[in-house]
């Protein structure tokens, strides 16, 4: 079974289908479209395809074939552009470049610091729910594998413009974003609000009101507590590598705080 491209190796996202990277002829990022890097991803941008109008979530999996003209239509693009991966209406998921070593060209300022997903939608605004599904569940897989940590702003804090703080240091913002977060050719609905109430809801990712800094005062507690125990650290509020790693140590999957610790062995 295929999986994800993560640094070199293919992860497999349970309960989903995924075309792996050149496992079929359309599945690649053209060259053109991104570039290497070497840096670990501390972000995840969700996208929709259209993102125009408002969400209409329809039951069950749509029509295939969505994800390979996406993946086509960034192919001859000659602007340059597409994302790691695209979520297809029938919830299938294609892997078109590995996710940590491969720099797509898919939201701007935070490129070098971001995975993409797009996830298809209809006219209309219409998304299907094994489409939400899917995108879901890759977050979650991401987020483990690299060492994202799954926090988010909090659904009605986005005010028709990128966060402040995403436009004047992209570097130094971790979680799942969406393209309007740090675009401000975009709008409220790439990607709208039902995959953050999603992976809120099924991954226990955190809601803060970042230009508030919020996240900064509760990361810096959690960093305060990690150096108490033994790690080096500073503490800045910003949950980057060497935080996440420190996490991991203390038994947190993944390195990432939401996921809550790894369970202990059984007695014997």
């Amino acid at each position: 079974m295929s999986g994800l491209l993560i640094r070199g190796v293919l992860v497999q996202v349970p309960g989903v289908v995924v075309i792996g990277t050149h496992e079929e002829k359309w599945a690649f990022m053209s060259p053109g479209d991104g570039m290497g890097r070497t840096n670990t991803p501390t972000q995840i941008t969700l996208h929709k395809t259209l993102a125009d109008d408002p969400e209409k979530v329809v039951s069950g999996a749509g029509p295939s074939g969505h994800s390979q003209r996406v993946a086509e239509y960034w192919q001859g693009d000659p602007q340059h552009s597409g994302a790691h991966i695209v979520t297809g209406d029938d919830g299938v998921v294609a892997s078109l470049a590995d996710c940590v070593t491969w720099m797509a060209y898919h939201a701007r300022s935070v490129n070098p610091f971001s995975v993409g997903i797009e996830t298809c939608e209809q006219l209309g605004g219409i998304v299907y729910q094994a489409a939400l599904d899917a995108t879901v569940a890759v977050v979650a897989v991401l987020a483990e594998t690299i060492g994202i940590q799954l926090q988010f702003p909090r659904i009605g804090t986005y005010k028709n413009a990128p966060l402040r703080r995403m436009r004047e240091n992209p570097a130094a913002m971790c979680g799942v974003f969406g393209h309007r977060d740090n675009d401000d050719a975009r709008g409220r609905w790439d990607p709208g609000d039902i995959l953050f109430a999603l992976i809120k809801q099924r991954l226990g990712a955190e809601a803060f009101d970042f230009d508030a800094g919020e996240d900064l005062s509760t990361w810096k507690e959690r960093q305060a507590e990690l150096v108490r125990l033994g790690h080096k650290l500073v503490i800045d509020g910003i949950p980057g590598p060497a935080t996440t790693a420190a996490l991991k140590i203390e038994g947190y999957r993944g390195g990432v705080w939401a996921l809550g610790k790894v369970d202990a062995a059984p007695a014997a």
